[in-house]
Formats: C-alpha cells, sequence, structure tokens
C-alpha cells in the first residue's frame, strides 16, 4: 500500500466527466497534468486521475480542458507496467487563486517490506548530521502476476541523539514495515521516483481475526 495526502496544483489535460459508481452515486472524473522538474534538464509531466465525489453536471465547466486547479485529497500510487500510476480521490478543489507552480506536496503513507540484504545505510547529510538511507517495496496483485513499487526512505534520528536510536531490533531483512513521512517526488529521465523523509516508522503486525 503507498497512498499519501497531497495538495496537487496543476493544470486540466482532459475535462471533467460526470460518472456513477457501483453504487449508483455520481462523482466527477477529470484528467491533471502536473510538470515536475527532471533531474537531467526540462520537465516530465505526470497525470493523474482525479475523482471527485459528489460531483454535479453543473460543476463540470468549472474543470475543462486549460483551467488551473489546486486538488486537496488522498492520492493512490500504484504500479502500471514499467511505469507510476496515480489515482487522486478528491476532497476539495479549488479553481481560484491557484498558483502558477506545479507541484505535488503531503504525508506519505506506506506498508511494505524491506530488502533481502543490505537493509540501510548510514550516511551524513551537508551539516553533518547523520541519517539512515534504505529503501523498502510494496507489492500488489496485477492479474496474475505480483508487481513491487520502490520508495527510498531518508530516517533521522531525534535532534543531538544517537543513529542507533532510529535502528529497532525489528529492522531485519524482509522486515514488515509501516511509515508514514513527508511525501517527495522527483523525476530522473522521465522515470517518477518515490522518496519520504519518515515521521513515524513501526513494524507492521497483522492483526489475527477472532470469530466469536
Amino acid at each position: 500500500m503507498i497512498k499519501a495526502d497531497v495538495n496537487m496544483t496543476g493544470t486540466v489535460k482532459k475535462s471533467a466527466t460526470l460518472r456513477t459508481d457501483k453504487n449508483d452515486k455520481p462523482y466527477l472524473s477529470f484528467v491533471v497534468k502536473v510538470n515536475l522538474p527532471d533531474e537531467k534538464g526540462g520537465e516530465a509531466a505526470l497525470d493523474v486521475l482525479v475523482n471527485l465525489r459528489g460531483g454535479k453536471k453543473s460543476d463540470i465547466n468549472h474543470y475543462s480542458e486549460g483551467r488551473r486547479v489546486t486538488v486537496q485529497g488522498v492520492l493512490d500510487i500504484r504500479k502500471k507496467e514499467e511505469n507510476l500510476a496515480f489515482y487522486l480521490t478528491a476532497n476539495k478543489v479549488a479553481v481560484k487563486d491557484v498558483s502558477e507552480l506545479d507541484s505535488i506536496t503531503g504525508e506519505l503513507h506506506f506498508r511494505g517490506r524491506l530488502k533481502n540484504d543490505n537493509i540501510y545505510e548510514e550516511k551524513n547529510d551537508r551539516k553533518g548530521n547523520p541519517y539512515l538511507l534504505f529503501s523498502a517495496y510494496s507489492s500488489e496483485k496485477v492479474k496474475e502476476n505480483f508487481v513491487s513499487t520502490w520508495v527510498r526512505f531518508l530516517r533521522f534520528p531525534e535532534k543531538d541523539a544517537g543513529i542507533d536510536t532510529i535502528k529497532p531490533d525489528w529492522m531485519q531483512p524482509k522486515a514488515k514495515v509501516c511509515i508514514d513521512g513527508d511525501l517527495q517526488l522527483s523525476v530522473y529521465d522521465r522515470q517518477v521516483r518515490l522518496s519520504c523523509r519518515v515521521t513515524d516508522m513501526k513494524e507492521y503486525v497483522k492483526e489475527e481475526s477472532h470469530n466469536e
């Protein structure tokens, strides 16, 4: 599972249409293009499918092609072939006083597994502050196969605390983890990369169901 509570600013690429879900409840669906800087130069366009629950036919013109919007909601990030796909369930969309700068910011919520070996590196930032650098992956079933999405994590200890304070005993190869932190999206050679500065991290233990 990879989700994020986000604020997103971009331009409507595909105008809104009114649809109904399986419970026959209406929602508006439209695509927003977000331009992010590519580390190799230039920009890369990210397409995000937005669903706005409770939308009305009279609202369609507010989300027409070319309109600048800022969207708040829950972003679901999934693997699609070799790329990532982004689906945003919106709870608020603004069309006035929208920034000219495209962006996606928010809090990432991740559940997955650590690597099989060499699970972290000890690093120092430019100010000499120590941190752990590690990666973890979340898997999902697509048709008959499982696909994995990787996220890079940076975890800093509390101020004046040692790096050993952020290396719990359960942090072992293949450990299941739940992680919250600041979402960081970057693009390299038109490939989107997911990173996160950790604010909270714990071992994931699946709760057993008890039938009474």
